[in-house]
């Protein structure tokens, strides 16, 4: 059995929510000063009253009802006209300035009894402890409402400035069916806005902390990325379809090309061709009527496609068929969580069969541990794959030469498939060589083989010049 609820209207942290607010439960939302407890709790009324709910708004000393409207208008959830028939605002100041709790009890009933409102929301509750003292009559109070609450019927929401300590102290929360917690957390320059449910009866809640930003719609909420569920995984088949990288004899070291549904980590130095390499993947599937989308967190839509151009893929004529969707995301703050839950919802809105990710280098910037981030990128891997899409990844290495160093940041346990793009010094210059040294399930050639990048983009020879050299593995060849 499912217990009704009351949406968010914020579809996002509904699904982690299990719906929303169960109907008729008493919910508490902490948080310090500008978390964004109001906004949300006005974003809910104001898509209850929508749905033609009743609506019934109490304030108490946090801020007054025409202050708090005049800046609720500045979001697009705000409507004057449910504002005048569907919600009703009341402030309860007064008698708890008085420090009469029964006085603000017996207002606050009759208030609802007049009404019959679906949803209550008290701004601040919190107010409650600030403005009454004996602590036997706040919790006096907070029971009798909690009591009456449930009698009523009313999801209500009892909004305050609660710090984490408070959470074990206070006798809201031990009456509550859920606790919401939402923050603003600190992360070196910036600050990054978080939210947490502790509790919420009844519900198969996700557990954790998610991310959300506050805009003119409201609440964009971006679920913490986790592994799917993993009887929803399909297993890549070495033995079924390949895709072709495009670059011939690549797919000659992959015994065929890319197996279809793998995840792909594309390794090298700086220059190495890396990006390249991801190009004539997306490419060569756009020419098979496979959609493609490139995310990039290193060179903007213009350099891609300058980049393009001067290797005749003509990027944008495949951009206008919708074969190929460019996708660019500054590095700088970046949300990986944020980022990571978008390229999902663009790889499924576009019906993508083919993704590169440029670069996991580049995503590691925003994480904000080593864990997280070789998690993030584990569930990355996983997602695309219940979606049918085939990912290639580049990870940019700091060695230049010398004996490779395939770890890059402790997520190859994650891929596939590892292809290593390296340089080689031969008699005073640097070539480019590949080589492939994994793949999950396949058969390859792991001989080195050099790759040279030409007008008409990258090639990969035979392997028999470098086999005359003395060397090749340690990076610097004799002849």
């Amino acid at each position: 059995m499912k217990l009704p609820r009351l949406p968010t209207s914020v579809a996002t942290l509904d699904q982690v929510m299990d719906g929303g607010f169960p109907t008729g439960s008493v919910s508490v939302l902490a948080g310090e000063p500008g978390a964004g407890k109001t906004v949300l709790a006005l974003q809910t009324l104001f898509a209850a009253a929508r749905d033609g709910k009743r609506c019934l708004y109490f304030t108490t000393l946090s801020e007054p009802s025409l202050k708090l409207m005049r800046y609720m208008q500045l979001f697009d959830f705000f409507d004057e006209d449910l504002l005048r028939e569907q919600i009703h605002l009341h402030d309860l100041g007064n008698s708890l300035r008085a420090h009469d709790p029964e006085a603000a009890l017996n207002e606050l009933s009759s208030t609802v009894e007049q009404i019959e409102p679906d949803l209550v929301v008290i701004d601040s509750f919190k107010a409650v402890h600030d403005l009454i003292s004996d602590a036997r009559r706040v919790r006096t109070f907070t029971y009798d409402l909690a009591v009456q609450m449930g009698a009523w019927g009313a999801t209500t929401l009892l909004l305050g400035e609660y710090q984490p300590e408070d959470i074990g102290t206070f006798p809201e929360f031990a009456i509550a069916d859920g606790i919401i917690r939402l923050g603003v957390d600190r992360q070196e320059l910036a600050r990054v806005r978080s939210l947490e449910i502790h509790k919420l009866r009844g519900s198969q809640f996700v557990s954790g902390t998610h991310f959300f930003e506050i805009g003119p719609a409201g609440f964009a909420f971006y679920p913490r990325v986790r592994a799917p569920d993993f009887e929803r995984v399909p297993s890549p088949d070495p033995a079924s379809e390949r895709l072709s990288t495009g670059v011939s004899g690549l797919d000659e070291l992959l015994g065929g090309g890319i197996p279809h549904l793998s995840n792909t980590v594309i390794m090298g130095g700086t220059g190495t061709g890396k990006t390249l390499l991801g190009l004539h993947f997306l490419v060569e599937g756009a020419r098979k009527g496979e959609i493609g989308v490139l995310f990039t967190l290193e060179e903007t839509l213009d350099q891609l496609r300058g980049i393009s151009d001067s290797y005749g893929f003509d990027l944008r004529g495949l951009e206008e068929q919708g074969l190929i969707h460019l996708v660019y995301t500054p590095p700088i703050e970046l949300s990986t969580d944020k980022f990571l839950d978008r390229a999902r919802e663009i790889a499924h809105r576009v019906g993508a069969r083919r993704a590169v990710l440029d670069s996991l280098s580049s995503l590691s910037l925003g994480a904000v541990s080593e864990r997280r981030y070789k998690e993030l990128v584990y569930a990355l891997g996983k997602h695309f794959r219940t979606m049918g899409v085939t990912l290639v990844s580049t990870m940019e290495v700091v060695q230049l030469l010398g004996a490779p160093q395939i770890s890059g940041h402790g997520v190859s346990f994650a891929a596939d498939n590892v292809i290593h793009l390296r340089y080689l010094e031969v008699q005073g210059r640097l070539d480019r060589a590949i080589s492939v040294i994994k793949a999950r399930g396949s058969e390859i050639l792991t001989e080195l083989r050099p790759a040279t990048i030409a007008a008409d983009g990258m090639h990969v020879s035979p392997a028999e010049e470098l086999l005359r050299r003395v060397g090749v593995v340690s990076g610097v060849t004799q002849a």
